[in-house]
């Protein structure tokens, strides 16, 4: 009986962590807090068909991990302006303290990848010769 009450605190501990990381997530976008919320409500009652073979103590870990890919990777951005002289549109995004900054040393190193071209052999679009 202890392992079923410790699986239930641990599925509750971690149904919270996730309910606080879209409150991070969607702060001051109640569409989408409320909308994220229904979802993880709806994946907890009636997982997907990938997940219904999951231990219970994976489904806790996988709560787990969503919450922390939100508080760490989600990022809301909200349309603040327009620049009157460039015509450019401007954007706020929630950056917060948990938001995972990337350095980009992935991008800066050199890889071994060429091109290709795009270009469609029979020419014009959808194969059509002009």
């Amino acid at each position: 009986m202890s392992t079923t009450s410790s699986i239930a605190t641990q599925a509750l501990r971690a149904y919270r962590h996730a309910l606080r990381a879209t409150t991070i997530a969607f702060h001051g976008d109640t569409r989408m807090l409320l909308a994220a919320r229904q979802q993880m409500k709806q994946g907890m009652i009636h997982p997907p068909e990938n997940q219904k073979d999951l231990s219970p103590e994976g489904k806790v870990q996988l709560m787990e991990d969503i919450a922390l890919f939100l508080r760490r990777n989600v990022v809301q951005g909200k349309k603040v302006d327009v620049d009157p002289i460039t015509q450019e549109t401007q954007y706020h995004l929630n950056i917060h303290k948990d938001t995972e900054l990337g350095d980009n040393d992935s991008i800066k190193q050199k890889t071994n990848l060429k091109a290709r071209s795009f270009r469609n052999p029979t020419g014009g679009c959808g194969g059509a010769k002009q």
